[in-house]
Order: structure tokens, then sequence, then C-alpha cells
């Protein structure tokens, strides 16, 4: 019987005494990621499983294909996850838990997971030291996010934006931050879109010699000024610079995306970040 669900012949009433079993305030606590999530979106459900057990539960995010990089490069979210086979029939099944700063989590409980995930990580340790070795303070980081946002009509529909207005309008709220922007360096998954459709006073920099996306969380996360695409991978780098740097400078986008009603959502962003005018979103 796969644990996950209840035997076809278990009738009414043993079922709820399952779920009360399940409900108990000592059930360990397993998070059933939705097979589709990756990237920076599976770290907000292992920072979850790291903030529950800091309350004293036990919590654990169900495994899924695209977890082995992460907890590669990051060997304590092993601890945090579970295999299908290992969760038990009492354990509480916890199901697509939203995100929201400041309700679901604190600034100060994110920051408090970021410093354990970086301390646990001698690889992203060495990735951040390159980072560093090719920015400094005036160095302004733009963080570009094409790929299937913009490849893929449903995903154009809900997360596409002006890019390049967002990418000006940014550059304009650093410097009346008192920040530079001569030195720009660009973190991109499409350098040749950013190459033929962003225009700068100076020719900016981008990331050379990346070998995976850990080199490009690094830049974001070694950057004293980002400005972010509207991704979560993007909030991470700045929720993983912040960490170490209170001066750290973040510029958000719009929104995050944008719902089938036309509303917009940016549940996500952190409140310290710069927020431009989404009127003309």
């Amino acid at each position: 019987m796969s644990p996950d669900r209840f035997p076809a012949t278990l009738t009414a009433a043993p079922r709820r005494v399952l779920d009360r079993l399940r409900e108990r305030p000592s059930a360990p606590l397993v998070q059933f990621t939705p097979t589709a999530v990756r990237g920076g979106n599976i770290l907000y459900f292992w920072q979850w499983a790291y903030l529950e057990r800091t309350r004293g539960r036990q919590a654990r995010v169900l495994r899924t294909e695209h977890m082995p990089d992460w907890i590669l490069e990051f060997p304590s979210l092993g601890s945090l996850t579970v295999d299908r086979a290992q969760v038990r029939l009492l354990d509480r099944r916890v199901f697509a838990t939203r995100h929201h700063v400041g309700r679901s989590f604190t600034v100060e409980e994110n920051a408090k997971f970021c410093r354990w995930l970086l301390a646990s990580s001698p690889s992203f340790t060495r990735r951040l030291d390159h980072a560093r070795e090719i920015l400094d303070e005036n160095t302004c980081v733009i963080n570009v996010r094409r790929g299937d946002y913009y490849s893929v009509p449903e995903f154009q529909r809900e997360f596409a934006i002006d890019i390049a207005d967002h990418v000006h309008g940014a550059l304009d709220a650093v410097r009346r931050n008192g920040r530079g922007t001569e030195d720009i360096l660009i973190v991109s998954d499409d350098p040749s879109w950013c190459r033929e459709n962003l225009s700068f006073p100076h020719e900016p920099r981008f990331l050379e010699h990346r070998l995976t996306p850990f080199d490009d969380l690094a830049a974001l996360a070694a950057s004293r000024t980002l400005i972010l695409a509207n991704s979560t991978f993007s909030y991470w780098g700045s929720h993983l610079a912040r960490s170490m740097d209170d001066a750290h400078l973040a510029v958000a986008p719009p929104y995050h995306q944008r719902t089938w009603d036309g509303s917009l959502v940016d549940d996500l962003f952190d409140p310290r970040w710069i927020r431009l005018d989404t009127r003309a979103a």
C-alpha cells in the first residue's frame, strides 16, 4: 500500500480515526512537494521543514527528481528530505503549502535558514569566493530570467514582464538610493537576448565560465546591489545575500505573476526590497 493513500477497503469510521491520529500534535509532518516544483521554489519547502523543526516539530519534504543537485550542493538539505517509502502511515501529510513573507515566515527566520544553509556547503562557499573576485561594492548585478516564461504561452500570460522597462526603472531606483550603475554584471539564462534587447550607458559584463545554476546563484548572493527577476531563484539570491550583508539592496520586479483574473501576485517579496510603480505593469 502506498503510504500516502488509504486502503481501498478502509471504511469511513477508520478513516476518521486515521485522520485524527495524523492530526495529533506529535505527528511527524511530511510536505508532499508537487513534482513540477523545482529551482528556488523547492527551497521554500525546505525552509518550511527547517522552521517547523526549530519549533519542535518533526518535519521533512518528500523527495522529488529535482532535488538531488540541491542536496549535493547544500548537504544539510538531505536531513530535511524523505523518500516516499520512508513515509509512515501515521505521519501527517501536508500539501502545497504557500509561502508568504511576513505570514508564513519572517525575514529574521528566512535569514536564519539562509545562514544554516550556507554553513553546510563548502562547494557554495567556493562559488561565493569566486563571485567576489569579479564583484565589488560598486557592481550592480542584474538578473534576467527568460526561458519558459517566454517560450511557453501559458507561462508567458502568467509571468512575462517588460524586462527592458523593469531594468531601466530599477537602475534609476538604484541611483536614487546612492548606488552606482557604471559597473553592471548581467546574470541570465539568455545572454544573447540581453545583448540584443537591453541598452546601457556603459557596456555591461556577463557572468563568464558558469558551469551550473549554482554559479549564477552565487553571483546573486555575492551582490551588494541586485536587480531581481520575477523568479524565486532570483529571490533566494537576494535572501542569501542579505543574510550575509545588511547593506544588500535589491529592486523587485513589478510583480511575481499575474493570475487568470488579472490580479498581481507579490506575496513572495521581501518588504525591504525597493518597489517600483506597478500600475502600468
